[in-house]
């Protein structure tokens, strides 16, 4: 049963406002941290939230008889793949660079269920994509920073992100009628948390990450808002979102809110460039955004 479009607005208003934030936590975790360490930090807090809900029965998981495989393959997709990208890509490149390459997630919906989902592409689809695209060439190639050379593999990182941000969406919303987003985001805590602790081992760094956090404040409440707030809390809100609204929809709202905050948050306190290229990138992108949603909307009636 759809739930009343206020309340799915303002959880996607709220929950996009504060995955913004999550590009300067991620930003100072990684000071003191690599990306593999602050992503176990972070999903181990969210796995050790939603344990604690579970054994006092404030929310409830039921997987029985419900295709699991593809519940597992989302959270394969998201964390396990999709944040190794984010957390690489943050680190190679800048707060506000990140944060306008996130906003081409719902050109990638688009393009994923095109190609994929075989749905018709009209010529204002075609117009939002080229100028959003064109937004973030604008607002990267201007900037005092730009370095192709320096910063191509963390471009090729968030052009990761960007793929599997898409694919985790559309998988998001086409299991909602099957799994709770309360289910859905603790097969993600789950798997994450195993996943990258693992990693953590295989590569000989232990479990040396925890004790960093207690050390450094600092970057111990950047993890702490990390995984509470941005892998606990805003991916409850985000399947939430995305099972009670169309996934092209849902991702335009939700990603320009991120990528708004996450820019002024990288230049407020990241001290990331910023100019005319930045406001015409970013209206070109919010453009191109807005229009291939009202066309997908429109095709979706």
């Amino acid at each position: 049963m759809m739930q009343p479009k206020k309340i799915v607005y303002i959880a996607a208003v709220i929950e996009s406002i504060l995955f913004g934030l999550t590009f300067l936590g991620a930003k100072i975790a990684l000071t003191e941290l690599n990306a593999i360490q602050v992503l176990a930090c972070r999903w181990t807090i969210a796995f050790l939230l939603f344990s604690i809900l579970l054994v006092f029965r404030v929310i409830k998981v039921d997987y029985k008889g419900k295709p699991v495989k593809l519940v597992i393959l989302m959270a394969f997709v998201q964390p396990c793949v999709n944040t190794i990208c984010e957390t690489y890509g943050i680190d190679l490149t800048t707060t506000s660079e990140s944060a306008i390459i996130y906003a081409m997630i719902p050109m990638a919906v688009v393009l994923i269920s095109v190609i994929v989902l075989r749905h018709r592409i009209t010529l204002l689809v075609g117009i939002g994509i080229v100028l959003s695209f064109a937004g973030i060439l604008v607002s990267i190639v201007f900037g005092d920073s730009f370095s192709l050379g320096g910063k191509a593999a963390g471009y090729l990182y968030l052009t990761g992100m960007v793929l599997t941000g898409a694919i985790c969406t559309i998988l998001s919303g086409r299991i909602a009628s099957h799994f709770s987003p309360m289910e859905r985001t603790f097969a993600m805590a789950a798997l994450g948390s195993l996943w990258f602790n693992l990693l953590n081992v295989a590569r000989g760094k232990g479990f040396a990450c925890y004790a960093i956090c207690f050390q450094e404040l600092k970057v111990g409440l950047a993890v702490i808002f990390l995984g509470a707030i941005g892998s606990f809390g805003c991916y409850i809100l985000f399947n939430y979102v995305v099972a009670n609204m169309p996934a092209p929809q849902a991702s335009a709202l939700q990603v320009n809110l991120i990528s708004l905050t996450g820019v002024v948050t990288g230049i407020l306190f990241q001290g990331d460039s910023f100019g005319w290229y930045t406001v015409i990138g970013m209206l070109l992108v919010i453009v191109g955004v807005v229009m291939a949603n009202m066309q997908s909307g429109q095709s979706e009636d």
